[in-house]
């Protein structure tokens, strides 16, 4: 079957000084194909590692789902692991992991994918069978396997919401944002009613409708020549036929006529209060100001609500904001957890004194530009791997028809001005109607913000049609391996400076980033046994600037720099992690040298740091995981250890 081919586009990096605005491109090399069926091919080449990605897109999510049947989509990221007509039960994770790669799928409200790592001689391995559940699922599904699926998927939700402190407060404000019958009204994970009453016949037709090769997005990045890639696409996926058209779906913002107050009684010690206003769609103009506005507010302790709430009057023992702009709609998202004996009310009313202080004195331009760069610098990072960048082709030919969109949003989002930040904050959070969510501990009702209703918004969905899926073909065989690729060793070098210090280095030329990492001999195991959590405070206190600099006026040094720096104490070493834009690496090690030279350890930001710390160790019961550590290590240490 013939394709088409698209179009390509050149990878470059170039870099300016420190001092001026950034001009780093994000531009990843690929080129595209359409296959007469639909499929759309974008291929990354890159021959640094012997590995290949290979990431499936399907253009469908939890907003696709039949009124009644919420959770398909995400029971059928579990369903195509589970064989095919041409590929025995679990055979997918076998046979991969038996090849020595890695494998996965995620869905979400808008896409679901699935993806493998694995070395450059098994790529043929990894085309024939995404291919094989592409197009010859239904001829391997039965009864048995979707009763299973049905139990994991209902244990993971028992897991991941209901049994675990505040996993329902994602599910609520959904429903409370949202009008009943909005595709975004219900949790991708779906309800347990609509799980439980899942039928072999509904999973069929939810197949057939949305997972043919033309509503998907086939992406391979790594170690492979272009042309045989291309033709093992043509073989193996090209006489899948298409499944029936699929438009993409219009916006549906959200739209509330007044503030929705929502209590939530959850088995949690700490109480906290969510903030949530309905904003804009991917794409929109808004969008890059309102990133901007969450970053303005919350990127980290030297931002407007973490600084007041959590460093300067101590409200608050956690701040998180994130602006959630997905296909159909978006929402800005504000969730704060008081310190003992501070109201949500009091959060609450100290949150809107704090956007009302911005819109009256503006968004300070140098703030923001720092802002910008950090936010590029995140990108960057993102994009350090073959498997990253496939990733990112796939998702955005898929939502965009534009494999090289990363390079327009990152341009989009350093037009951004401070007039912008200050009229989306005026347009969609000032004065507007939002959902206010207070999560409590049951029995406590008193504790939620003032005039609260018990939450109970119904979930709907809408319909879809459905269609026959062609006669499966003869493909039996396994793809015998290719020849394994040499193993390549990155170049390295190494070196001793005066003071005794050993350096290891290797070139990285796939983004325009820089990493480092410093490992001090001061982990856990160093404690005195008297100064047990010693090495973490340690760590904290390293993060709260240098003699120099303060914490505040640190973090926006790093921001300005595209830098993010990490300290963490482990049980042998403290490592300090720097990652940092090229261009600005000579400022970045100056400050790097300053916090382990000459460390702030101020006598106020200790005390904070402390009484923080002691919040958190006493909710741990709010996080299990870390309560079944440290009964794992008494166990397998002894408790003298």
């Amino acid at each position: 079957m013939a394709s088409r081919s698209i179009t390509r586009v050149p990878l470059a990096f170039p870099s300016t000084s420190s001092t001026a605005p950034s001009t780093s491109a994000a531009r990843i090399p690929f080129t595209k194909h359409v296959l007469e069926n639909g499929l759309e091919l974008v291929l990354h080449e890159d021959h640094s590692e012997p590995v290949v990605a290979v990431y499936v897109y399907y253009h469908v999510g939890s907003s696709r789902e039949e009124r009644g049947r919420s959770g398909f989509a995400h029971l059928f990221e579990h369903m195509l692991f589970q064989g095919s007509a041409h590929v025995q039960d679990n055979g997918h994770f076998r046979l991969i992991q038996e090849a020595g790669g890695a494998l996965n799928g995620s869905t979400n409200q808008d896409r679901t994918n699935y993806y493998e790592t694995l070395p450059a001689e098994e790529l043929e391995l990894a085309l024939w069978l995404e291919a094989d559940r592409m197009g010859f699922l239904l001829p391997a599904m039965t009864q048995a396997k979707l009763d299973n699926q049905r139990d994991v998927v209902m244990n993971e939700r028992r897991q991941s919401y209901e049994n675990r402190p505040y996993g329902l407060v994602h599910e609520t404000l959904l429903a409370a944002l949202y009008p009943e019958g909005h595709p975004y009204s219900w949790p991708t994970i779906g309800s347990m009613a609509d799980i439980q009453a899942a039928t072999l016949e509904d999973i069929a037709r939810f197949f057939r409708r949305w997972y043919g090769p033309n509503n998907a997005t086939l992406a391979l990045g790594g170690d492979f020549e272009p042309a045989r890639a291309l033709a093992l696409v043509e073989h193996y996926f090209g006489s899948i036929p298409a499944g029936p058209p699929v438009e993409r779906p219009a916006p549906e913002p959200a739209r509330l006529a007044c503030t929705r107050r929502v209590l939530l009684e959850d088995r949690v010690q700490q109480p906290q209060l969510s903030l949530c206003w309905p904003t804009v769609p991917a794409g929109h103009p808004d969008e890059p100001a309102l990133e901007c506005l969450a970053d303005v507010l919350s990127a980290n302790k030297s931002s407007l609500l973490d600084r007041a709430l959590m460093i300067d009057e101590e409200l608050a023992s956690l701040v998180t904001i994130a602006h959630l702009a997905e296909e159909r709609a978006g929402a800005l998202l504000v969730n704060l957890r008081p310190h003992p004996g501070v109201t949500l009310g009091r959060l609450e009313q100290r949150v809107g004194e704090i956007l009302a202080e911005l819109a009256r004195r503006g968004v300070e331009p140098a703030r923001l530009e720092r802002l910008k760069r950090r936010r590029e610098g995140e990108l960057f990072r993102v994009l350090e791997t073959v498997a990253a960048r496939t990733s990112q082709l796939a998702h955005d030919n898929l939502f965009h028809g534009d494999p090289g969109r990363v390079q327009l949003e990152l341009e989009r989002r350093r037009a951004v001005r401070p007039a912008e930040v200050e009229a989306v904050l005026r347009r969609h959070v000032l004065g507007h109607a939002h959902v206010v969510l207070s999560t409590v501990p049951r029995g406590q009702p008193e504790l939620a913000a003032v005039e609260p209703v018990a939450a109970s918004f119904p979930a709907t969905s809408f319909s879809a049609t459905s269609c026959e899926a062609a006669p499966p073909l003869e493909r039996a065989r396994v793809p015998a391996s290719g020849v394994a690729r040499a193993f390549r060793s990155p170049p390295m070098w190494s070196a001793r400076l005066a003071n005794g210090v050993s350096v290891l280095g290797s070139p990285l030329d796939k983004v325009p980033l820089t990493r480092l990492a410093l490992a001090i001999p001061a982990g856990r195991a160093w404690e005195p046994r008297a100064q047990c959590g010693l090495a973490w405070l340690t760590a904290e206190m390293l993060e709260e600037g240098t003699r120099a600099l303060s914490g505040i006026e640190f973090l926006d040094e790093l921001d300005g720099l595209g830098a993010h720096l990490s300290i963490s104490a482990g049980d042998e070493d403290l490592v300090l992690r720097l990652s940092v834009l090229d261009e600005c690496l000579p400022r970045a090690l100056e400050l790097l040298s300053d916090v382990v030279l000459a460390p702030r350890f101020d006598a106020a930001d200790f005390a904070r740091v402390q009484r923080a710390r002691l919040v958190e160790l006493g909710t741990r019961g709010d996080r299990i995981g870390e309560l079944a550590a440290d009964g794992f290590a008494r166990l397998l240490y002894g408790p003298q250890h």
